[in-house]
């Protein structure tokens, strides 16, 4: 990561005002320079901490500071334009709802850069800004109406929510040695280049900077009820639309279909799970999951895949009361993968993803309510016209 002093500042060694500090505990950095640092962690009342990358300041040996959030801006490829005049606000509301102190007005033509954005109730977007604190409380996370702006770009933070370990191998961290692991406060926040499930409750993650331990390590592994990731994959715009199917068990059973690994016959009208959890008839069909029987699993995986987010979207129906929902795209061979743009390790490769659209209900506000509840067990993700989500085990959040 790199950031960037946009108003003279002191750098500290505590969290304290500049002026109860003396000069051995504080150095004063000018406007324009910049830094890389390995991470940062939002400490509450303006304040960060961070670690430099090289120790440049002070003793030349100290990398740990503390500093004042609004003097620094964090450098992001992502940038927003508003295309309409809007208001910047501080809940995803209606703004006749708010109160002044909690909306403010920006113009038609005002760019901004964003270290991160997220889908929000009522057609908003969620912004954390990366150069800029608004309002009288000088704040750099809001909402926006989604209409009124155009965000462009891309980048991916893996934020840690529990004290934990990296560590250089997927196991117990009892078994490793003082050298392949390192803890990592709460709150911590990284840029990330890439992450991949590496067995149970652990994912391996590629940290973009960020040079950790002995070893000056960029990979680790990461128990994953420890983290959360935001943020989309470059290109990652999936433009499917949902086929013409036949709804759960008509007359008709449809085309005759067989999987690797499994001796049954299963047919594209019938429902994957012929009666819920809840008691109620499935919906979804092998059709849906298999895009009319052109999409045949590669492996017996895939399949468990198809039943694992199956058992998900029949929990979202009846937590919508059977509302009517349309699959846009679930299993994705490799090659249709590509061709529409997926991600390239998305997890519809595996059947464990769907991409779905609530009739009557906006796509910002169907994320809203399964966020919580959907939790670390997948990813969640909404575009303006579906929904995604998958059974990864690890907490994932993006918009496309």
């Amino acid at each position: 990561m790199h950031i960037q002093v946009k108003s003279d500042t002191y750098f500290k060694l505590k969290p304290l005002p500049s002026d109860q500090l003396g000069e051995s505990e504080r150095v004063l950095v000018r406007n324009g320079t910049e830094f890389d640092i390995q991470y940062y962690i939002d400490i509450g009342s303006n304040h960060w901490q961070i670690e430099l990358v090289e120790p440049t300041l002070g003793d030349q040996k100290t990398t740990v500071w503390y500093l004042y959030e609004p003097d620094i801006r964090l450098k992001s490829p992502i940038t927003l334009k508003v295309t309409s005049d809007t208001l910047f606000k501080t809940e995803p509301k209606i703004s006749s709802d708010l109160s002044d102190d909690q909306k403010i007005f920006v113009g038609n033509g005002a760019e901004f850069e964003v270290a991160s954005y997220l889908p929000a109730a009522g057609g908003h977007v969620k912004v954390a800004l990366a150069s800029e604190n608004l309002g009288p409380k000088k704040l750099n996370t809001w909402y926006v109406y989604q209409p009124d702006v155009k965000i462009e770009g891309t980048r991916r933070e893996l934020k840690v929510i529990s004290d934990t370990l990296f560590k250089a191998k997927p196991t117990l961290s009892s078994e490793l040695s003082a050298d392949e692991k390192i803890f990592v406060k709460t709150g911590s926040v990284f840029e990330l280049n890439s992450f991949a499930e590496a067995g149970t409750y652990h994912v391996k993650v590629a940290l973009e900077g960020a040079f950790l331990g002995p070893k000056n390590l960029t990979t680790w592994y990461a128990y994953t009820p420890d983290i959360r990731i935001n943020g989309n994959e470059s290109g990652n715009q999936p433009n499917e639309t949902a086929p013409v199917t036949q709804p759960a068990t008509p007359k008709d059973p449809g085309k005759a279909l067989r999987f690797p690994g499994f001796t049954g016959v299963y047919y594209t009208n019938h429902p994957i799970i012929r009666t819920t959890v809840h008691g109620e008839p499935g919906n979804f069909t092998w059709g849906e999951a298999t895009r009319n029987g052109t999409r045949i699993p590669e492996n017996a995986n895939v399949v468990y895949g198809i039943l694992r987010v199956c058992k998900a979207l029949e929990d979202i129906r009846h937590n919508y009361g059977g509302r009517t929902m349309t699959i846009n795209s679930w299993y994705r061979p490799p090659a249709v993968n590509r061709a529409v743009r997926g991600a390239s390790n998305s997890r519809h490769l595996v059947g464990d993803a769907a991409d779905f659209v609530i009739a009557g209900v906006h796509p910002f506000d169907v994320y809203a309510k399964l966020n919580r509840w959907w939790g670390g067990r997948g990813g969640l993700a909404s575009a303006t016209n579906f929904t995604h989500i998958d059974t990864r085990g690890i907490w994932a959040r993006w918009k496309y």
